[in-house]
């Protein structure tokens, strides 16, 4: 049997995030007057699309695009968000330096088509980037935001389009090389947590790590090897239980009713649960969960949904800390 340290015993694990902020970058490569007419031209969803050289105030319709954006030193004059929500619903898709708050919002929800068209047009903006998923929402209105701006749709296929979108983000922003010290600083983090769980005694390739999602009191899902956190826990080395590994179809996840829960087992388990499903349990002790042998073993571990389905590089940073110290003892288990 896998054995655990109690949370007395923590070893540390410093997770440093080095990010971009919105305003004040250090960067002094400000375009001069001519430069800022200047175009390119880069390959997008929507086709091929003239995009300023040195693009300054730019509008993102993604949140995912958001957390790009600011991490490769652009403001952002206009985002998609939920306003009334606190920080907008934009506080796991940033920087701590950055109050999602002060952000311009230019949605009525998260939602792809759910845009306010005068919004984007009053911020000004000089590209507009947003995204082609298999809805198509905005390649249906992609014709109006051009009328506003440059407007580039980039694909985005779920969650595990993370480490892509950033690098496209990038290509279209005429960063291409600031992508590396983004990737660099989350393999350095991933590496210092694989060191400190072993240290603590737990072989992660011989650990089966299960993912459970509670999306309503009706469904549960299983984030797969091809989800966001799936692809984050991977990194750390964990192995998955056999059930989560692969989904069917083009969807990242396997939905369940809670009355399959015994198929979500594994020797630890991570349990989701965001703001939109305010009524999810915070301890998994009583009723289906007392068969799993996770819980028996206090071995299953709270998380934010918010957090862990953002599917950016801010957020995985995040994931690889919590792992780490439910693993070394310093998180407490849900029980």
């Amino acid at each position: 049997m896998l054995r655990f340290p109690s949370p007395t015993r923590f070893l540390t694990c410093s997770v440093v995030v080095g990010v971009l902020v919105l305003a004040g970058c250090s960067f002094d490569d400000s375009p001069s007057p001519a430069e800022e007419r200047q175009f390119r031209t880069v390959e997008a969803a929507n086709g091929v699309v003239d995009v300023p050289a040195h693009p300054r105030a730019v509008a993102v319709l993604w949140r995912p695009t958001l957390s790009a954006v600011t991490q490769l030193g652009h403001e952002v004059v206009a985002t998609m968000g939920t306003p009334g929500s606190p920080d907008q619903g934009l506080g796991p898709f940033l920087p701590e330096e950055i109050d999602g708050a002060d952000l311009n919002v230019v949605t009525n929800s998260p939602s792809e088509d759910d845009v306010n068209i005068e919004e984007p047009a009053n911020a000004a903006p000089d590209l507009i980037i947003g995204v082609h998923t298999q809805f198509g929402a905005q390649s249906d209105m992609v014709q109006t935001l051009e009328e506003i701006a440059p407007t580039v749709l980039l694909e985005w296929e779920g969650t595990g389009s993370w480490r892509e979108h950033l690098q496209e983000v990038a290509e279209v922003l005429g960063a291409e090389d600031r992508p590396r010290s983004v990737v660099a600083e989350y393999e350095q983090a991933v590496e210092q947590a694989r060191q400190d769980i072993v240290a603590a005694g737990v072989d992660p390739a011989r650990t089966e790590l299960s993912l459970v999602r509670l999306q309503d009191e009706n469904e549960i899902r299983l984030e797969t090897s091809a989800s966001f956190p799936g692809q984050v826990v991977e990194d750390l080395g964990f192995a998955r239980p056999r059930v989560q590994e692969e989904s069917d179809g083009d969807i990242d996840y396997i939905p369940l009713s809670h009355e399959s829960l015994d198929q979500a087992d594994g020797d630890v388990m991570f349990v989701l649960a965001g703001s939109g499903y305010p009524e999810a349990p915070e301890t998994f002790s009583e009723g289906v969960w007392t068969g799993l042998s996770a819980v028996q073993q206090e071995r299953v571990f709270r998380a934010d949904q918010d957090v862990w389905g953002s599917a950016t590089y801010y957020a995985a940073h995040s994931i690889v800390e919590e792992v780490t110290a439910a693993l070394v003892g310093q998180k407490e288990p849900a029980v």
